[in-house]
């Protein structure tokens, strides 16, 4: 069965020896023997990390206010950076092993490159829907969840309908059995009058992607562009994820989504027969 989820985290942001406030009732060091008064500690972990990225995503909303929370998420995930500040790629931590989508998700923020990302994915509430029916919620658990606009359909589909097809800026398949195409919608909001996006592929091993249109045209402000993605297994992919991306670049702007995938290995690629999900 496919995870219904996408790949966590999102996104990486400082989180190593912040210099943070600190009650001065309360030891640096937790120890009840430690008499030490300090108004200010050094700290690490994700109630450090997670600060900063409520920071920037507050400096995109009154850059943007109209934004939704869909399209700032998009805005950080797609312009975040995969390489420190020597060029090589960033670590993740403990293991020091090279970082990968389940270490940093897209990367690492970049607060100036978000607030003009180029391109975003922003996502309606359709996609919250198929979210949460793919998630096991019933129809009338769905409609006391969800604040529905007229003509808005709560009920889940008959069929599968891959989770894969939320409208979000990063794609995972974790059940790769045979030739998938998914769809994604992506909204320019650079504010040049016309804008021609061109796509880099990096393929994930043992997988072939296959993108189409390769080129996005955008003529003006706020439109809206669709495009397909087709996953080829090639080869089994022993029993791991393998990473990859896609980048939009219309010259100025690099929008990236990263790939996360797992083909199937119950059975040969060869002997499933393909389908679109």
């Amino acid at each position: 069965m496919e995870t219904q989820d996408p790949t966590s985290p999102d996104i990486s942001a400082p989180g190593i020896n912040i210099l943070a406030a600190w009650p001065p009732k309360t030891p640096p060091t937790l120890l009840p023997f430690d008499g030490r008064s300090v108004n200010w500690s050094f700290l690490s972990g994700t109630s450090m990390s997670c600060p900063h990225v409520s920071g920037v995503l507050a400096l995109v909303k009154s850059a943007h206010p109209n934004w939704s929370p869909a399209a700032i998420r998009s805005a950080l995930m797609t312009t975040a950076y995969t390489r420190d500040t020597t060029h090589d790629t960033i670590l993740a931590g403990g293991s020091m092993k090279i970082s990968d989508p389940f270490d940093i998700g897209a990367g690492h923020v970049d607060p100036l490159k978000a607030m003009d990302p180029g391109l975003v994915y922003d996502m309606k509430t359709s996609d919250y829907i198929l979210y949460l029916c793919n998630s096991g919620y019933t129809q009338d658990q769905i409609e006391r969840m969800v604040i529905l606009s007229p003509g808005t359909i709560t009920t889940c589909p008959k069929g599968f309908i891959s989770s894969s097809n939320i409208n979000y800026p990063s794609i995972t398949i974790s059940n790769l059995r045979s030739t998938m195409t998914i769809k994604r919608t992506v909204r320019n909001v650079s504010h040049k009058t016309t804008a021609i996006y061109l796509a880099k592929i990096v393929n994930p091993d043992g997988v072939d992607v296959v993108v189409w249109p390769r080129l996005l045209f955008f003529s003006c402000f706020k439109e809206e562009v669709s495009y397909y993605v087709t996953f080829k297994p090639k080869k089994r992919s022993q029993e791991r994820y393998d990473f990859g991306e896609i980048v939009w670049s219309d010259g100025l702007h690099y929008v990236r989504s990263p790939l996360v995938v797992l083909v199937n290995t119950t059975k040969s690629c060869d002997s499933v027969d393909s389908a679109s999900y």
